[in-house]
């Protein structure tokens, strides 16, 4: 989560590269945590992130890695 919210951090500063670095990070680590609907949601969103990210939309790219922190989030509060 904490490589999400640094992504969004990058986005929100316009900063694209850095941004698609935390978020292939974040997607990587979430890809290891194991199958839970709220961890499937915030890999969906990480992924379009850097889709947009790649295609130069920082402010969309950094809404997606926003609501995958969110999605995150829930999962380590459901436990």
């Amino acid at each position: 989560m904490t490589l999400a919210q640094e992504a969004a951090d990058h986005g929100k500063q316009g900063h694209v590269g850095a941004f698609l670095t935390s978020a292939e990070a974040a997607l990587q680590s979430a890809l290891k945590a194991g199958e839970a609907p709220h961890v499937d949601a915030g890999i969906g969103e990480l992924k379009q992130a850097i889709e947009h990210g790649k295609a130069g939309h920082a402010d969309v790219a950094t809404k997606h890695a926003e609501q995958a922190i969110t999605h995150l989030a829930e999962k380590y509060r459901s436990r």
